[in-house]
């Protein structure tokens, strides 16, 4: 419809879709909103899986509670161990960690709920596990605390001392030691042979940029 004005302009006037036109529209733009969305993850989540692609693998960034900052203070304290295995030849006692005020084996820079962890020394003649739990948890729970209710590995291979355990990540820049960190999500007692298969996690950086410069190989 159009008519002309009295400046001799030409109005158009274009009737509004019908409601059903309209809804109709709206319906195939939601799609393909959703359709685009869907396409990316797709693309994106490969990636983000990667370092997550196994059983008996959980990312840094799933860890819950007051888990992750355990597993920050296991990652803090491989240097300080590997740095005295290289200089004394063997792997230092919790004893020795504990005099050197290294955490998480001395809590009194932990939370409180992490205090109350106690740890034992496990090794090999290439490897060697700290486990730690928290034997006193249900006792820390009755008197108000909220203390951690899981179990940790902190596991250091060394590559170039013969056989080790599998799995192990070996790095591009070849490193000597490898340290792994495990979790289990109860309070249990330390496990021999294939943590796997009991019931552990080994706890992996959830950062695809970091993790793809590393592979996953069998122990020797």
């Amino acid at each position: 419809m159009s008519k002309i004005n009295a400046q001799g302009y030409k109005e158009v006037i274009v009737a509004p879709l019908a409601a059903g036109r309209e809804v109709l529209g709206l319906s195939i733009a939601i799609c393909c909103i959703v359709l685009l969305a869907g396409m990316r993850y797709v693309q994106v989540a490969p990636e983000d899986d990667v370092a997550a692609k196994k059983s008996y693998q959980i990312q840094d960034f799933r860890l819950k509670n007051q888990a992750p900052v355990l597993y920050r203070s296991l990652l803090g304290a491989v240097d300080s161990i590997t740095w005295t295995y290289e200089a004394a030849g063997n792997w230092p006692e919790i004893t020795e960690l504990e005099t050197d005020s290294l955490p998480p084996f001395v809590g009194d820079f932990l939370p409180a709920g992490l205090r109350g962890f106690s740890w034992e020394m496990h090794q090999g003649d290439t490897w060697v596990d700290y486990y730690g739990a928290n034997r006193g948890a249900a006792q820390d729970e009755k008197n108000g605390a909220d203390p951690l209710e899981n179990s940790f590995i902190l596991r250091i291979i060394d590559l170039q001392a013969g056989k080790y355990p599998y799995p192990y990540i070996q790095d591009s820049q070849e490193n000597r030691f490898s340290a792994q960190i495990w979790i289990n999500n109860q309070i249990v007692d330390y496990s021999d042979g294939s943590l796997a298969e009991r019931g552990w996690k080994w706890v992996v950086n959830g950062n695809p940029v970091s993790n793809a410069k590393v592979t996953e190989t069998s122990g020797t």
